[in-house]
Order: structure tokens, then sequence, then C-alpha cells
């Protein structure tokens, strides 16, 4: 009884323990999908004070209860959420996701703050997240991304959606 007691109280102290991880000021966007509640952060990649030209991205999942912080899988980089550099120089890059090559990001400098832009239909937005809504078959498919962010002109929080 008394070692019952004492897991029932570690288990729970453990439990009241558990921190959410901090989403660095570096966060330029993030990537969500309706399939679960785990997300993709993607941060600016800095090397000496300049944007790295290589890996201008750090892309990484957060569990959905936030607690955990794990690396994109080889499959998830090569197919879905890697990012490719178009181009690049130490103040500025084009990139854009392995699994949609028609979306460019711009990442550059803001108002002083390192951002994501992209141009939808005659605006550019400075990005903040994107949603898929996936289609569960035997092999999931994407019907529609959302993309969110301020429009960099009117300062008008903007939803584009594209269609699969």
């Amino acid at each position: 009884m008394k070692n019952f007691i004492i897991t029932t109280l570690l288990c729970i102290f453990s439990c009241l323990t558990v921190q959410a991880i901090v989403i660095p000021k570096e966060h330029i966007f993030k990537f969500e999908r309706s399939t679960n509640t785990n997300y993709i952060c993607y941060d600016i990649n800095l090397k000496d004070g300049k944007l790295n030209q290589k890996e201008p991205l750090n892309a990484y999942w957060i569990s959905s209860n936030e607690t955990e912080k794990n690396p994109l899988t080889f499959f998830d980089r090569k197919m879905a959420f890697g990012i490719k550099v178009v181009s690049s120089n130490e103040h500025e890059a084009r990139v854009h996701m392995t699994a949609y090559k028609a979306l460019i990001i711009r990442i550059c400098k803001h108002k002083g703050k390192w951002v994501g832009i992209v141009k939808l239909n005659g605006h550019e937005l400075i990005l903040s997240k994107m949603f898929a809504q996936m289609k569960q078959s035997i092999y999931p498919k994407c019907e529609y991304v959302d993309i969110y962010g301020t429009d960099i002109e009117t300062g008008e929080a903007r939803r584009e959606r594209i269609m699969n």
C-alpha cells in the first residue's frame, strides 16, 4: 500500500511539473494539419548573426500538448514539410516547401524582425500560419491549405486559401 501511495504521488507530481515548450522569438511561422494537433514550427536560422544561406529555416515538430520538440523525419523533409532554398544571401532567402513549389516564401527583415513574406492574390502577407485540410483515405490527401498572415500595406489579418 505504501508503494502504491508513493507511486501515485510521484505520477501526480510529474504531471504537474510538465512545462510547455517556449517558442523562440526567431519563430517565423507554423504549419498545422487537420489530422491531429501536432504542428511544425519554422524558425530563423542565423549563423554569426547573418542568415544561414544553406538552411535559412529550422523546422521541427511540436507535440499536441506542447511538451515535446522533435526533428522532422527524413520523409517529412523530403516529401512534405522540408524547405528548399531557391536563392539566398546573408540578408534574404527565397524558399518553398518541398510539397508545394509554387508558394515562394521570402525570408527577410521587416521593421527589424525576421519574417516570412508570401504574395497571394495581389497581397503581400507576413506569414504566421499555414493550415492543411486533409482528406483521410488509404493515402492522405490535402484538400486545401489556408495561409494566415498580416497584410504588409494595411496591417489587416488575412486568410488566403490555396485549393489542391
